[in-house]
């Protein structure tokens, strides 16, 4: 038998081979069962439909469309909170007050008020059982106000010159320590550091300085700098960083950008760098990334003025010159504390002020401009932006919420940003 097979372009051709008839029917039937079994796994029915209804085909686009459900939020527990405090409430969470004296009056005011921190030094050291009872109060005091939200308690205890604490033992500075060349050294220093600030109920360390000391006529920089190269400061630092948070302390690196470069003392003055961001890259801000890598949780900033950095200027205070003009300093500048300390370098933590009563500030612009600028600019506590001395600094602690209320309910910070802080301070206080 002879059967005809199709060759190229539809050319017949002969084969002596024949399929036989048997294995056509064969192949015919085993063709319809795959059929049939393809088309049986495409289409469905009901076993109890007469008529077979056809319930579905296996086309994605008749599946329903379910959107999914978004992720619970972490924060919702602090932003239920938030959103139970009033407007004056949260201002008090973004201050951290000193005072020279504790009596009643100044108890009641912290009890009415309650800051989100305050901050010691040496005269309120004076020994360590009146130390313990105040801070013991301190700490007792916020958790039994309205909302139960703890208190920071600060210090600057950096060791060397500035020392607040000495009823135990003398701790090296950080020139002295990186001179060793052992960055281990710096770990001791912060876990000793921090096993005696804990004992005293303290929780936060404004410490360490991560100032790279490039000009050897700083004159309020020098030796609390661990060196004048990035990487030194950076290894020794982030050393003493770890030592603290082993310790249960709260480190707080400072004062950024940079205050290394600086020939006026921001305590008496308005200190000026004329640096670029480009320049500030190579060398001061080595530093601070390191740190922020490192897990920092809190940063301090500094009052210097950054003219190739920033634009925005503000007329002093003591000027009747119309014409003169200072840059807004780095405390007050949402160029360096938003677009490079959070958005360049990623910095999620809680940014503190150096203290508004410095001379840099108090001596150029309003205390109320300055926290408005500070708030707009990216900064969550302000520090000092009252010194408790007596009956008239109490009133005006009060005076300064009550203002700055008034200017956020204007409009000039809005209620959401001061939101976005208060988070933040709740958070580093640890809660959930």
């Amino acid at each position: 038998m002879t059967a005809l097979l199709l060759g190229g372009c539809g050319e017949t051709v002969s084969s002596s081979s024949a399929i036989p008839s048997t294995a056509s029917s064969a192949i015919s039937s085993t063709a319809s069962s795959a059929i049939s079994s393809t088309a049986s796994s495409v289409i469905s029915t009901k076993d109890d439909s007469p008529r077979g209804e056809i319930l579905s085909v296996d086309d994605p686009s008749s599946e329903p469309i379910t959107e999914p459900e978004p992720a619970p939020d972490p924060d919702a527990p602090l932003r239920d909170l938030i959103a139970s405090m009033t407007l004056e409430q949260k201002i008090a969470q973004m201050t951290m007050p000193a005072f020279n004296i504790w009596d009643a009056e100044v108890e009641a005011c912290f009890k009415e008020l309650q800051p989100g921190g305050v901050i010691l030094f040496a005269k309120n050291c004076q020994d360590p059982e009146s130390l313990t009872t105040l801070t013991s109060t301190l700490h007792e005091n916020a958790l039994e106000s309205e909302h139960n939200i703890p208190l920071l308690i600060a210090i600057d205890q950096e060791g060397g010159i500035v020392t607040r604490i000495k009823f135990e033992r003398e701790y090296p500075g950080a020139a002295e320590i990186a001179e060793t060349g052992d960055p281990g050294k710096a770990y001791e220093n912060g876990l000793l550091i921090g096993k005696e600030l804990v004992k005293y109920g303290i929780d936060v360390d404004f410490a360490p300085v991560m100032d790279v000391n490039s000009n050897p006529d700083n004159p309020v920089i020098g030796s609390r700098s661990f060196s004048d190269n990035a990487d030194t400061v950076s290894e020794f630092g982030v050393q003493m960083l770890n030592g603290l948070a082993d310790s249960g302390v709260i480190g707080c690196l400072k004062h950024f950008p940079g205050h290394g470069d600086t020939s006026t003392d921001s305590h008496t003055g308005l200190p000026r760098v004329d640096k670029t961001l480009d320049e500030l890259r190579e060398l001061e801000l080595i530093p601070f990334k390191a740190g922020i890598d490192a897990g920092a949780k809190m940063i301090m900033t500094a009052h210097i003025e950054f003219p190739n950095i920033e634009s925005d200027t503000f007329r002093p205070i003591y000027s009747s010159n119309s014409e003169e003009r200072h840059t807004l300093p780095a405390t007050l500048s949402k160029t360096l504390l938003t677009d490079v300390l959070r958005g360049e370098l990623g910095f999620e933590g809680v940014i503190i002020t150096d203290s508004l009563e410095m001379k840099a500030i108090a001596s150029n612009i309003l205390l109320y401009d300055a926290t408005v600028l500070s708030v707009n600019a990216g900064a969550d506590l302000m520090l000092i932006p009252v010194r408790i001395t007596d009956s008239k600094s109490i009133d005006a602690y009060r005076t300064y919420i009550k203002v700055i209320a008034d200017r956020i309910r204007a409009g000039e910070i809005t209620e959401s940003r001061i939101d976005e802080s208060v988070l933040r301070i709740l958070k580093l206080k640890g809660l959930k």
